[in-house]
């Protein structure tokens, strides 16, 4: 018997050898266009396409946009894809006068670099140089002044740094229209207040305040202040209830206008 010869199905139906053949070729462009991709990846993230172009610092007041560059480590020879947020954060926040920092990528080679600052609220005075007071009670011992600069009040006598913290968190939320007004503060605590302090404004008052209250207190002070007169000098109390002692007495005053009077 002859031996029966065995015909495949694609030799005989030549289209599925057409359909075979079309996907043999999808299969090779797709490996090949993966191949490419990861060639150009590997040669993009090699070449100095993939650095940082430009690294943007927002908001900052006191502290330089150097020193802040300086602190996140970053440079425009890094690659932008191996840039760490967190950790470029957390560097800059080691600084004393940064409160909060933000990286941000943008596109594909910008970094942005936003911070919030502690607030200067005031400054201490040590050996005729004067020292910022961030708004946490923080003295900035290496940033000398000679002369202060006028936008926050001087304040003496703190030996208690928590005190100082208290009332240096309340002075970053007082209005600063209101805080423009205090030109000197001391610590002046009595036996009945260790939290009493004496101030003296530009508008010419000496006032007496407690820090457990001084917020509330001093947001109410220009409307306290307008109904005194410059004739009018004394000690304005508004650590408890708000009421204003003259240095002198009435009869003291009359008998100083009438002894003017005398000699006139």
């Amino acid at each position: 018997m002859a031996e029966k010869k065995v015909v495949s199905i694609e030799d005989r139906i030549p289209q599925l050898k057409q359909e075979r053949k079309k996907k043999a070729n999808r299969r090779f462009f797709t490996y090949l266009t993966v191949i490419l991709l990861l060639i150009l990846v590997i040669v993009y993230l090699q070449s100095p396409f993939s650095h940082i172009q430009s690294i943007n610092v927002t908001h900052n007041r006191v502290v330089s946009e150097d020193d802040i560059l300086d602190l996140s480590g970053l440079s425009t020879t890094q690659s932008f894809w191996t840039v760490d947020a967190d950790e470029v954060e957390q560097k800059i926040e080691k600084h004393l006068e940064i409160n909060e920092v933000n990286i941000e990528r943008k596109w594909y080679n910008q970094i942005n670099i936003d911070v919030q600052e502690f607030s200067r609220v005031g400054y201490v005075k040590s050996s005729n140089l004067y020292f910022p007071v961030l708004e946490t009670g923080k003295i900035l011992e290496k940033n000398e002044i000679v002369v202060p600069k006028g936008d926050a009040p001087i304040i003496y006598g703190f030996s208690d740094e928590e005190l100082l913290g208290d009332l240096t968190n309340q002075l970053a939320e007082l209005d600063p229209s209101i805080v423009q007004l205090i030109s000197e503060i001391y610590w002046d605590p009595d036996d009945s207040n260790h939290n009493r302090i004496r101030m003296f404004t530009t508008d010419g008052q000496e006032v007496i305040a407690s820090i457990h209250n001084f917020l509330d207190k001093m947001s109410v002070y220009p409307s306290i202040s307008a109904q005194l007169t410059p004739e009018m000098e004394g000690v304005l109390y508004i650590d408890v209830g708000a009421y204003f002692q003259p240095y002198k007495s009435i009869e003291e005053i009359e008998l100083e206008s009438a002894e003017e009077d005398t000699t006139s």
